[in-house]
């Protein structure tokens, strides 16, 4: 019923997400592996090294992404 279809779709929503986070790491293997890693893809400056602990994935520096 009800409950049912909202349990599908919060199944969905989990699934899209761990696509996007398995996307995410995928670039930034790649990243690794071309020698960019830590470069912010804007404006080409280090991406501090608290926020790449934070978030492993981040491509753009703190003042690009906000």
């Amino acid at each position: 019923a009800l409950a049912d279809g909202a349990d599908a779709e919060a199944a969905r929503a989990r699934a899209r997400e761990a696509r996007v986070e398995r996307d995410a790491i995928q670039a930034a293997r790649e990243r690794v592996a071309s020698g960019t890693f830590g470069v912010c893809e804007v404006c080409g400056r280090p991406i501090a090294d608290a926020r790449l602990e934070a978030r492993p994935t981040a491509r753009r520096c703190i003042a690009c992404a906000t």
